[in-house]
């Protein structure tokens, strides 16, 4: 099948999606491996941006609070693709306070946390700008894994569990098919859990990595889940 005729899948997210902590060899990133799922009936493209967060927030001077998705260029990139599939998966750096590992000082420009208000509005912003540029394309919001006991931000999981609420609400205002890999990782069990990150309790190692690519491939339909 030529490149023109596959179905074309865009991953839209964070360090998670582009591979942060897994090495060098991309192979081994979940996008990559969401291609070897899905087979040569697909071309899957990984758009992660790490550190990107849904926030889009600037001071007075306009320094942007985080680093806002929708600012870098692979969002542009995403978007000119002509995806048949969005896969988004943001809002885990948008669970941050800000505050330093030893809690003794506060970033602002990271505490996200505190535009938890207008997460839905500047998420709409990208579901909006992917709907408009591809008007016919199958978009997937997913729920970002579980934070584990993260070395450098000690409440993100608290803070997650107060974005996710809002990441349903949009697939279900929106009418989009909504793929909430908390939950399915937490079905896992404390011991497996703690077997698929990396040792920052945050990224998912190798294993999370295929994981989240079996997940997505089992949703879209291709049983290896």
């Amino acid at each position: 099948m030529d490149q023109e005729t596959k179905l074309r899948v865009v991953c839209i997210g964070d360090s998670i999606t582009e591979g942060f902590g897994l090495g060098d060899d991309p192979s081994v990133y979940y996008p990559s491996r969401l291609q070897e799922f899905l087979g040569d009936d697909y071309v899957v493209f990984n758009e992660g941006v790490t550190c990107s967060c849904v926030t889009m927030m600037e001071d007075e001077t306009g320094r942007a609070f985080g680093l806002p998705y929708v600012l870098q260029p692979e969002y542009d990139e995403a978007l000119s693709l002509a995806g048949d599939i969005y896969i988004i998966m943001l809002g885990t750096n948008d669970a941050q306070d800000g505050m330093h590992d030893t809690e003794d000082w506060q970033d602002p420009y990271f505490n996200m946390i505190s535009f938890e208000p207008m997460f839905e509005t500047f998420y709409q912003y990208i579901i909006d700008g992917v709907k408009s540029a591809n008007p016919n394309a199958l978009i997937y919001l997913v729920v970002p894994i579980p934070v584990r006991n993260c070395i450098w931000r000690k409440h993100q999981e608290k803070y997650l569990l107060q974005i996710i609420p809002h990441i349903k609400h949009l697939a279900e205002v929106n009418g989009l098919p909504l793929i909430d890999l908390h939950e399915e990782f937490l079905k896992l069990g404390e011991e497996k859990l703690n077997s698929i990150y990396l040792e920052d309790g945050l990224h998912p190692n190798a294993d999370g990595a295929f994981l989240i690519a079996s997940i997505f491939a089992y949703v879209l339909g291709n049983r290896a889940y």
